[in-house]
């Protein structure tokens, strides 16, 4: 909880993956990969609940033992804000907070940053963004963000941007795929269909900018935590947790 309002943490994930099967329940360290996001989740200083949103039978099997609470939602759900929706219809919050459940190694401290932006209560939504790797300047994979001065959202690309036509090298931030909404945004959100830029960049964040809706961007100088969206990435967080806990 954040002064008086109640954060609500959802992890979306669904059974179907294109590049990674079933990844959601991946269980080689013991635990199923959404367990892992949503346990660093829960560190979270300020949730008061963590729910995984899935949409199979097994999901809800395998978070179980792990005594996690499980909402299950719709197959016909097209993003994780749509999924996040969804479980505002059982559950209240005054903050709702989209972690991905792809994400095992997230930063607990990642969360509290956007959240606590959620105190001014003049913040409809927040999202946060990191230091970009040069290496990834040009990787379409890795969406940048543009900030103004009050740290408002100009724009997000998976382009450079700013573009550095002089070479004077500018700060390149990277956006982070974690939000904050209040209920009513994400609500109104999910029931627009999709804009002309997101159809473009495929980035569902810019339908907000195209209706108007100010996202505030928060910036934290840690690294975002690799996600795991294939096989080679999904073993590569099995060996640095093997790892840790053998070290510990």
């Amino acid at each position: 909880m954040i002064g008086e309002q109640r954060v609500l943490i959802v992890l979306p994930v669904r059974l179907g993956s294109t590049r990674l099967p079933q990844k959601a329940i991946l269980s080689e360290t013991g635990m199923p990969l959404v367990v892992h996001a949503a346990q660093r989740a829960a560190q979270s200083t300020h949730v008061d609940q963590v729910v995984i949103a899935g949409d199979h039978e097994l999901i809800e099997e395998a978070v179980k033992p792990f005594r996690m609470t499980y909402v299950n939602t719709g197959d016909h759900h097209t993003s994780g804000s749509s999924r996040c929706a969804e479980v505002l219809e059982s559950l209240d919050a005054d903050i709702v907070v989209n972690v991905q459940g792809d994400e095992p190694e997230v930063s607990p401290s990642h969360i509290d940053a956007v959240i606590e932006s959620m105190a001014d209560p003049s913040v409809e939504c927040a999202t946060l963004a990191c230091p970009l790797d040069p290496d990834d300047l040009h990787n379409p994979n890795v969406v940048k963000v543009a900030r103004s001065f009050d740290g408002r959202a100009l724009y997000f690309s998976r382009s450079p941007i700013p573009f550095d036509r002089d070479g004077t090298g500018c700060m390149h931030w990277r956006h982070v795929g974690l939000y904050a909404y209040r209920p009513q945004i994400l609500r109104e959100f999910c029931q627009w269909a999709q804009s002309p830029l997101e159809k473009i960049e495929r980035l569902e964040q810019l339908r907000l900018l195209e209706h108007g809706i100010s996202i505030r961007v928060v910036t934290h100088g840690e690294p975002s935590p690799p996600g795991v969206d294939t096989a080679e990435q999904y073993q590569a967080f099995v060996e640095r947790w093997r790892k840790e806990n053998i070290e510990c």
